[in-house]
């Protein structure tokens, strides 16, 4: 129904009145635009961080995983890909057969590469496609990354002879290939890639048949990368692929056991998981919204509040004359969108390039890289939810000002001066009389109570920002250095061989040398270490005959497979004991073992309760043959204790299985063919640098098959989680902050302009310019005061309560309270909230008090 009378339609008149009131308030629109730009701001860069670490990351995960391709098919024969190739599920599928995994040319110690052939989908989704040169052809054309070319000693050129020595089912052979084209190493590669041609792969068909079945061998092996039709569950098309096919895998609940098994899998490229099923994402995308919302809520709202008051009795005016309550709201709303449509797109762009400057900090602070390279791109997307947000924010913000302009009375609106508030709250308030309220200060406090509510918006803005900053640098503060290296290694510097640090212990022919611990221990800077021996899966090993451990690669008996560690005191004595304890001299008897336990990221425990200090455990040592298996021996040995022990020194850095201690001299002699894993080693203090410098150097020159790790490693990690906190949360905070100053700058210069006939007429009885001036500075300064305030209680309580309630989930965190950080600021809130009105004040005291008398 209409509000008009006889169905009159006023809205091109109710434009126009929109339009004028919005030429009318320049001061208004251009505080207006830059809180509304400053709240798209926060949306677009918090979008865009969004965006662009999830293509990054997509992006990475598919150069880590080795190609593009939503699932992936591994060690299947040629036959079972020509079953597979021709299924309508399929758009694109990707076909790689391995050649060899072993290549015995010199300077590919350091660095891993393989020979295989793809087609030219591989070589797409590999992104193996020479960026010079051309794919190969011939039976002796090859192509190469540089990085690979380089370990070789060849020169990156179209022609060059690449020699190679390659093992293939364990017959050696040499060919000499011709280099026709090559692209650069993927930095986020740790392996290189040589490709041969289809001719050589058809011309060596007899030694490059598939039996990984039988002798695990991987040459033969065809892996295929598999892009599905549309959208939609990729684990349920990998099923229905294979069920269509008659195969069938692990995620269908099959068992390798069974014939028609293969290794088939979702890549982890491809693999999100539900939004809803992460509540630490979740939550913390929830709270980042709200709090942007809330921020650009407190500003828009007070502007817009503010000015409806300056304008009421004109509002009041426009009631008298017949205009309606839905008419006056609609005249806000439209002067609102007016706004938007200029602050929300300069809000988006700056927010874009902020956020896509932000993206490498976001990335560093991961377990991904910005070197990798950054993926961010201007996702509609981004800019279609950042301007959603953001004029949802500005149409709330102005909904409670224009209902105020739409209910207020006529009469009280035209009678409304800023100290009477009766307008619309619809309640008289009794006048108090004081004897001092002549006093500067006291004046200046009552006017902050003239409109409370514009006051604790002020307010609330300005400590919103300085508790956000505070606690950015609680949590960049809280993050403890040496729980967090702890955890990868607790000692300064570990040596091994290069396979070891590529993963590759199980398959290297090599151990670390003993020429390169005694060089080391020779060394100045050395302080103490221990050397760490072990078995290899395809030589030995040792089952336990217990129903408390499990492992999918038994014994013959089917026993579970266990880790069984010779360790030397230094690494015993550093591994955590969680339950009983070492009796050192009982231990070295021979009849006790340690039983390692982990902790999850949190610091809990996991346990294994079937097993208990004081339990004897039965162990069987088996030998390995091929796939076959035989016990030859079995002996008993007692758990003494429980402990933890570093994954990354005091392990083959391979997971799954459980792990069992005791000191090397009882472990050599139950062991044929034992192995030295590693060497971690402590210095002395201040050596770290010169121990480094040496290590670099001597497995550069000495022996290059050697490599090393070291605590400085993992410093820089940490240093970059640090520095991401400090960025970003700072750069979110700086935002936040200028909204916050933006919203004091407006309440004062609003209050300014509202009562330069109430100040022109205290001048015109006495009082003197620079006693006003000192009556905003007093009033800039309760602002402080109460900012200074609110900010010790909230900040105080979000810290000891919100902010410790989070850190205890973070196991590398030491919960620290923290005040610094706002101390810092106060001082320079004080000038600012000070200086601020007294400047202002200046602007309309260049108008003579006359005139300022003869305002309306």
């Amino acid at each position: 129904m209409s509000d008009i009378l006889f169905g009159n339609n006023n809205r091109h008149a109710v434009k126009n009145l929109s339009n004028r009131y919005f030429k009318s308030n320049k001061s208004r629109n251009i505080i207006a635009v830059i809180a509304i730009a400053l709240t798209a701001v926060l949306f677009t860069t918090i979008f865009t961080l969004g965006s662009g670490l999830i293509d990054t990351v997509q992006e990475q995960n598919i150069r880590k995983a080795g190609g593009d391709g939503q699932a992936v098919l591994s060690y299947i024969s040629d036959d079972i890909y020509n079953d597979i190739e021709g299924n309508s599920l399929i758009e694109k599928i990707a076909y790689t057969k391995a050649v060899s995994y072993r290549i015995k040319n010199e300077g590919l110690e350091k660095w891993r590469s393989d020979m295989w052939y793809m087609d030219d989908t591989a070589l797409e989704f590999a992104r193996y496609e020479p960026t010079t040169g051309r794919r190969p052809e011939a039976e002796n054309e090859i192509i190469a990354d540089t990085k690979t070319l380089d370990a070789l000693g060849i020169k990156a050129g179209i022609g060059e002879t690449v020699s190679l020595k390659y093992e293939i089912k364990g017959t050696e052979y040499e060919t000499d290939f011709v280099l026709c084209g090559f692209w650069e190493t993927d930095s986020l590669s740790n392996i290189g890639r040589m490709i041969v041609s289809k001719s050589f792969i058809d011309s060596h068909s007899d030694i490059l048949e598939y039996t990984y079945r039988e002798d695990n061998d991987y040459s033969g092996v065809v892996t295929a990368y598999i892009m599905f039709h549309g959208k939609g569950d990729i684990e349920s098309k990998l099923s229905r692929l294979l069920s269509e096919t008659g195969y069938t895998c692990d995620i269908m609940g099959a068992s390798p056991k069974e014939e028609n098994y293969m290794i088939a899998r979702v890549s982890p490229a491809y693999q999100s998981s539900n939004l809803f099923e992460n509540p630490t994402l979740l939550i913390s995308g929830v709270v980042g919204i709200l709090l942007i919302i809330v921020t650009g809520y407190l500003i828009i709202y007070n502007i817009f509040q503010i000015s409806v008051i300056q304008d009421i009795q004109a509002y009041g005016q426009l009631k008298t004359l017949g205009t309606t309550k839905r008419q006056i709201k609609e005249m806000i709303n439209r002067q609102a969108v007016n706004l938007s449509l200029i602050g929300v797109p300069i809000g988006l762009l700056i927010g874009f390039f902020l956020g896509r400057a932000l993206v490498p900090f976001l990335m560093n602070g991961t377990i991904y890289t910005a070197d990798a390279g950054i993926t961010v791109t201007a996702n509609p997307l981004i800019f279609i939810g950042a301007a959603a947000f953001a004029v949802f924010t500005v149409l709330i913000s102005v909904q409670k000002p224009a209902k105020i302009a739409g209910t207020v009375s006529p009469i009280e609106a035209i009678k409304y001066t800023e100290n009477d508030s009766s307008a619309f709250r619809g309640k008289k308030h009794a006048l108090k009389n004081s004897s001092h309220g002549a006093k500067i200060y006291r004046m200046a406090l009552a006017n902050l109570g003239r409109n409370r509510k514009r006051t604790v918006l002020v307010i609330a803005s300005m400590t919103l920002s300085l508790v956000l900053f505070n606690t950015v640098f609680t949590f960049s503060s809280g993050f403890d250095i040496d729980k967090y290296i702890a955890k990868f290694v607790n000692t300064d510097f570990v040596v091994s061989t290069a396979d070891y640090f590529q993963f590759r212990y199980e398959a290297s022919s090599n151990d670390l040398s003993e020429s390169f611990i005694e060089t080391v221990m020779e060394s100045d800077c050395f302080e103490a270490g221990g050397r760490l021996y072990t078995d290899r899966m395809l030589e030995e090993g040792f089952s336990a005959e217990s129903n408390a451990f499990s492992n999918y690669n038994t014994d013959e008996n089917g026993n579970p497979l266990v880790s069984l560690y010779g360790a030397d005191d230094f690494l015993l004595k550093n591994m955590e004991v969680v339950e009983g304890e070492i009796d050192w001299q009982a231990l070295k008897t021979g009849k006790y073992v340690l039983l390692n336990v982990e902790y999850d990221d949190n610091g809990n425990m996991i346990d294994n309760p079937d097993v208990k200090v004081g339990d004897t455990v039965r162990f069987n040592h088996v030998s390995i043959d091929g796939l076959s298996s035989v016990t030859d021996n079995h002996f008993d040995l007692i758990v003494m204790a429980k402990v933890c022990a570093n994954e990354n020194t005091t392990t083959t850095r391979n997971t799954g299985t459980t792990r069992f201690y005791m000191p090397t001299e009882n472990y050599l002699p139950l062991c044929t063919s034992p192995h030295l894993v590693c060497f971690p080693f402590n210095v002395k203090g201040g050596t770290d640098t010169q121990m480094k410098e040496f290590l670099e150097g001597y497995v550069k020159d000495i022996e290059p098959g050697m490599d090393f790790d070291c605590r400085e490693t993992y410093v820089s990690s940490f240093e970059n989680l640090t520095s991401l906190i400090v960025t970003i949360g700072g750069a979110l905070s700086i935002v936040i902050g200028i909204i916050g100053i933006v919203n004091f700058v407006n309440s004062v210069l609003t209050s300014i302009i509202t009562r330069r006939k109430e100040f022109a007429m205290l001048q015109s009885i006495g009082m003197t310019g620079k006693q006003l001036k000192k009556l905003l500075s007093y009033e800039g300064l309760y602002y402080s005061a109460g900012t200074i305030l609110a900010s010790v209680v909230f900040g105080t309580l979000f810290s000891v309560i919100i902010v410790k309630g989070i850190s205890d989930g973070i196991w590398f965190f030491t919960y620290r309270f923290v005040m610094w950080p706002m101390l810092v600021i106060y001082p320079c809130l004080i000038i600012l909230t000070v200086l601020i009105p007294a400047l202002l004040y200046k602007q309309i005291s260049k108008t003579s008090i006359i005139e300022r008398l003869r305002q309306n």
